[in-house]
Order: C-alpha cells, then structure tokens, then sequence
C-alpha cells in the first residue's frame, strides 16, 4: 500500500473549498513559518486495530533562486515495530509562493518496503507546463512535459491552499474542483460539505468541525465508489483533526496527535 500518499490523499481531500468562491483565489496564509502537524495512523484488518506510524507537517521559510518561499515539507514512517512487516521512509517537499502557494518545486521520495520512487516537478508558471522526472527503483530517469492550469496544485501546497480558503459561506451539498499534479497527471477531486460536528480527539481535545464526505478515486489504495469521511476545525486554523476510510484491504483512521506553533488559538475547542 501507498502508506504516505493515501494520508496525504486524505489530509488533502478534507481540506479543499466547498463555496462558489473562484479558484485560486488569494487568501491571507493563516500558519506560521515552523508550524508543525503530527498524524497518527491507525489501521484495521476484521476486527484488530493497530497504530502502524505517523506523518508529520511542518513549514519553514526558505529561498528558491532570488526568491523568498515557503517549503512545506511532509514526512512518513512506519513504527520500528511495523518496520518487518512494510518499512516506510517517505518525504514529500513543496516550494511555494508565500502569498499564492502555487508551487515553484515539488520533490517526492517514496521508500516503501522494496519499493523506491523519486519524482521531481519544475513549474513554470507564466507558461503553464511542469517538467517532470520520475525515476523508478532505480531504472533510467524518465522526463516529460505536463501541461497544467494556472490553479494547479502538487499534494503538499494544495492543503495549506486549502486551509486558507474562507469557509463562512459553505452550504451542505456545495462542491467545487480542483486540479492537482500527481504522479505526473492531472487530477481534480470532488467533495460534499454534510455539515459540522463535534470530534473527540484522544489525548488532543474535542472540537467543533466541519464533516466531508470525499468520492474515492479507484486505484491502488482505494476501493473507489465508496466515501472518505473528515473532520476539519471550524476556526481561522481550518485543521484536519480526523479521518476514516475503506481502502483496497481494511480501512484506515488517522488522527491528529500534536500540533506546534499554530498561528491561531484553537476557537473551535472545546
């Protein structure tokens, strides 16, 4: 299983806007330079239920050529006790315009038990076109050229555009789409706003949330045909506290387990 691509899927999807709002819209970034985010997953298979590893979130600032930039940067593993079943070493980093967080670069390296992939984009943006390189447990590089759109999005930047957007004029029902690079083709991604509920977090709080439901995607990981269920924070932090989902063999929740540096207090706990 693609461990940490599904919980970037999944912190991706329980973010994206829902309102009529237009696309790549600018709104005030509302974290902070060394925010960081910690996920725990859980995984089950009939009726056992195991903590298998976590990813973390974090930002940084940082330059890109004469530029000044955001890198986002998301990091996955396994538990060393998991580590003899499936080990996971995984890292995905995005540089992004601090004001738009269009990404300028996108790097991604998967260690997932034999399995090794490297994935690198250069966006222009002016031209709309992202080179790519994708190099495979180590066969010869392979490099192509992706046409994208000016609101196109890798993993790591769409969720912290996404966390930006104004959610006050959400309606249950409402859905919008947006594009995002991922392994080298573009995808848009559809979710339906249900409403808010409160989300009791384990050793983190309860919140008051926003619930999603997204239409899985068949695929490696999901079933497809079957809905991801998420649980945001209804605050100016807009943060993913919750998940549940089927996949291909047993299902899956993550949750959040620590956050550090938040720009906002938590208005939304309890």
């Amino acid at each position: 299983m693609k461990f940490i691509q599904y919980l970037f899927y999944l912190l991706l999807l329980c973010t994206f806007p829902f309102s009529s709002q237009p696309q790549c819209t600018v709104y005030p970034v509302n974290f902070n330079p060394e925010e960081k985010l910690t996920y725990i997953v859980s995984y089950n298979w009939f009726v056992i239920w195991a903590e298998v590893g976590e990813v973390t979130f974090s930002v940084h600032q940082s330059s890109l050529g004469n530029q000044t930039v955001y890198h986002l940067l998301g990091l996955g593993n396994t538990y060393s006790g998991w580590d003899i079943f499936f080990k996971v070493r995984d890292r995905y980093e995005s540089w992004a315009d601090r004001n738009t967080l269009k990404p300028y670069y996108f790097k991604r390296m998967v260690r997932e038990g034999g399995y090794e992939i490297d994935i690198r984009y250069i966006f222009n943006r002016d031209r709309k076109y992202a080179r790519s390189s994708y190099i495979v447990n180590r066969k010869p590089e392979v490099k192509d050229t992706i046409q994208v759109t000016d609101c196109t999005f890798d993993l790591v930047s769409a969720i912290y555009y996404a966390r930006t957007i104004d959610y006050s004029a959400c309606s249950p029902g409402d859905t919008i789409p947006l594009k995002i690079l991922l392994d080298r083709q573009l995808e848009n991604i559809s979710i339906r706003y249900l409403g808010k509920e409160i989300i009791k977090v384990r050793k983190v709080g309860e919140f008051e949330c926003l619930k999603l439901a997204v239409s899985l995607v068949s695929g490696t990981v999901f079933k497809g045909g079957e809905e991801m269920m998420v649980w945001i924070t209804n605050d100016r932090n807009k943060l993913p506290v919750y998940a549940e989902s089927p996949i291909i063999v047993g299902s899956v929740k993550v949750k959040l387990s620590s956050f550090e540096n938040i720009r906002y207090p938590f208005t939304s706990k309890n």
